[in-house]
């Protein structure tokens, strides 16, 4: 079915045309009765959708001509429009011809309803026996009559747009009363210039920002309220070359009266007379200082997040990487010092065991550092009085620091107690002062001091990790060659150094601010090239008791008297080396690989197992597991954990509590009996 649509409005000839197609009908538009007659003399057609109202000939004067047309007046005619003045219409349309009358709006599916309706009916109709529309002489007499209801409309118009005319003068009069409220009642300050922008009106808003009042300013160039010339005159060239832009931007540098300085942001609009010639120009002026603050906080905070999820995520691999080097650590000095018993004093070979132990002991520093650096060592906090602390320090870090460096030692009075493990203390000040040594340059000074401070909101917002409350500091300063910005921010990544090859491994300060983060503490750094370098280290101030102090590992070793010990381990490597010194200890050893092989052992073994020694973390069941298991058997059995994980896994295991129940591998054999003869004993 092919479809004729005639409206003056192109959208919605757009809009029937997009409706009708969808619908599956072909459509062709008119934009008026004349347009419309040339096409249906052109072209076949089986409904015409018609406006009333458009320019040339209208839909009344378009549906009259189609019903005069013996060729034409077969195809039906549905009036589509918005111009409605009542049922009067309607009658006309129909009575001239039409097959339909809709009112816009209509909901599309009821469009084509009366679209399907209306082919229908013609379809069904016998064509060559039509209705006569109405003759001339009625025609003319229905025109007439809605002439006159137009023209009495017309009057009725222009009598309401009169009275809105007055009412909307009475409007202007009051809106001109309220303008000048409004004016200054806008929290912007508002400057009004000519074209040559020479002052001529400004609110109240402007008079509090900047200081002026209208009569000191009124006349002279806006240049007055700007800081320097350069941008008003740039400001100047993008004015005169942007006439058609209706606002224009810009973040500028604004003095008020008493010369004070600040951050603005200034919308400059073209002002337009009746005309529409430019006539001036009208400036919205807006103090950003706030804002300019808040914006370099944010990028503070986001680049203080930045380093710290870098450092957490580093802090991660160095723990995982731990426990698989504390447990190949453990074979190497297990075996190594199992050898070396077996060996004379002053033997080549016993000294050569000797090499292997020590480097299997600073192996483990190492990894201590990795894990102090990812703030999972495990550690035996202790409440200290820091003082005490660096003074039993100070001779060893004389030695360590050299004679050229003049180390001062400034120890605050009644100095707050704090919660830390006393070695962590030792590597954080060594650490410290190493640095600071290699930082002077001849002879130079390096100063250790204490104190207490009270951290609040503002200053915690300006350094990251920090919280409000009572601290303790510790202060490492030197005379040195400072710190320049762009390295400041990269000297606690592990292994981030400017030494030289072979003079530092990078972790120092990585295990520094691990530390004291383990601690719920954080790190201030002062610095500048050439004017040295402040390491300040925050520590929660303790106000209650502490933990106990950790097992001393260095006395003679104790040796057992033919107990029997169940080992349990995974990493065969660990499990032999492990029963191999503990059988060199003078005890008997039952080992097992897994915890099914440790209870088929515990419940074989005729005169029962004084002590289990197990990994905390194993395949089928972790150490604790299988202790809770044994002891509901076996009551008396005493148990010892031992693990080279980080502290987050043994905590995890619920083993972290009492630290005489825990060995850290990698251990010394002063250590495995120390602790064994301690867990028989408790």
């Amino acid at each position: 079915m092919r479809i004729l649509s005639v409206d003056d409005k192109e959208d919605n000839r757009y809009l029937v045309e997009a409706l009708l197609k969808g619908h599956g009908f072909e459509v062709s538009s008119a934009a008026h009765g004349a347009e419309a007659l040339a096409l249906l003399a052109a072209e076949p057609f089986d409904l015409i959708l018609s406006d009333i109202l458009m320019p040339v000939m209208d839909g009344f004067e378009l549906c009259r001509r189609v019903k005069a047309d013996p060729g034409l007046r077969h195809i039906p005619l549905v009036v589509y429009t918005a111009t409605y003045t009542g049922s009067q219409d309607e009658a006309f349309a129909l009575k001239i011809g039409a097959s339909g009358f809709v009112q816009k709006p209509c909901e599309p599916e009821a469009l084509i309803a009366i679209i399907r309706e209306v082919l229908a009916a013609s379809a069904a109709s016998d064509c060559t026996v039509l209705p006569e529309p109405a003759g001339e002489e009625e025609v003319l007499k229905l025109y007439s009559e809605r002439l006159v209801r137009k023209l009495e409309q017309k009057m009725l118009q222009l009598e309401q747009e009169a009275q809105a005319r007055r009412k909307t003068e009475e409007i202007l009069k009051q809106s001109e009363m309220n303008y000048r409220s409004l004016f200054n009642s806008i929290r912007d300050a508002i400057l009004v210039s000519d074209l040559e922008r020479r002052i001529i009106n400004c609110n109240q808003a402007f008079v509090d920002l900047f200081g002026y009042t209208l009569a000191e300013i009124a006349g002279q160039h806006t240049l007055v309220v700007y800081e320097r010339e350069e941008p008003y005159q740039q400001l100047g060239v993008i004015l005169n070359s942007c006439m058609d832009d209706p606002a224009l931007l810009h973040h500028i540098s604004f003095k008020k009266k008493d010369g004070q300085v600040f951050p603005g942001e200034v919308n400059v609009f073209r002002l337009r007379n009746d005309e529409g010639v430019p006539a001036g120009f009208i400036g919205l002026i807006r103090d950003v200082t706030d804002r300019v603050r808040f914006e370099e906080q944010q990028k503070l905070l986001e680049s203080q997040l930045h380093q710290a999820q870098k450092m957490e995520s580093i802090g991660r691999l160095a723990g995982g990487v731990a426990h698989d080097y504390n447990n190949m650590l453990s074979v190497i000095l297990g075996y190594a010092q199992i050898a070396l018993n077996k060996t004379k004093p002053g033997a080549p070979v016993h000294d050569h065991l000797l090499q292997i132990v020590d480097a299997a002991q600073r192996s483990a520093g190492m990894t201590r550092q990795l894990l102090g650096f990812a703030r999972k060592q495990t550690v035996v906090p202790q409440v200290l009085d820091l003082n005490k602390t660096v003074e039993g320090m100070l001779k060893m870090l004389r030695r360590l620091i050299g004679e050229d460096v003049a180390l001062t030692w400034r120890p605050a009075a009644d100095l707050w107690p704090v919660l830390i493990d006393p070695s962590q203390v030792d590597q954080i000040v060594t650490n410290l002062c190493v640095n600071a040594r290699d930082a002077v340059k001849g002879r130079g000074a390096i100063v250790i001091e204490t104190g207490t401070t009270c951290c609040e909101a503002a200053f915690c917002a300006q350094h990251a990790g920090a919280t409000a409350g009572e601290y303790v500091t510790l202060s490492v300063r030197d005379n040195g060659c400072g710190i320049g910005p762009v390295l400041l921010d990269k000297i606690f990544e592990p292994f981030f150094t400017t030494k030289g090859s072979g003079q530092g491994t990078g972790l120092g300060l990585a295990v520094v601010y691990g530390i004291v983060q383990q601690n719920k503490g954080f790190v201030a750094v002062r610095s500048q090239p050439d004017q040295g370098t402040t390491f300040t280290l925050h520590l929660p101030r303790r106000v209650s008791g502490g933990a106990q102090g950790a097992l001393d590992a260095s006395e003679p070793i104790q040796r057992g008297q033919g107990e029997t010990i169940l080992v349990v381990e995974d990493e065969e490597a660990i499990l032999h080396s492990t029963s191999a010194l503990l059988t060199s200890l003078g005890y008997r050893v039952l080992a097992a690989a897994r915890s099914t092989e440790a209870i088929r052992l515990a419940h074989a073994e005729p005169g029962g197992v004084r002590l289990l020694l197990a990994d905390v973390v194993m395949p089928e069941m972790g150490g604790p597991d299988l202790a809770r298991l044994l002891l509901t058997f076996y009551p008396g059995l005493k148990c010892l954990f031992m693990s080279g994980y980080a502290d987050s896994v043994i905590t995890d295991s619920g083993v972290a509590g009492n630290q005489h129940r825990l060995i850290r591998k990698p251990f010394s054999i002063q250590e495995l009996a120390a602790k064994v003869r301690a867990a028989l004993a408790s």
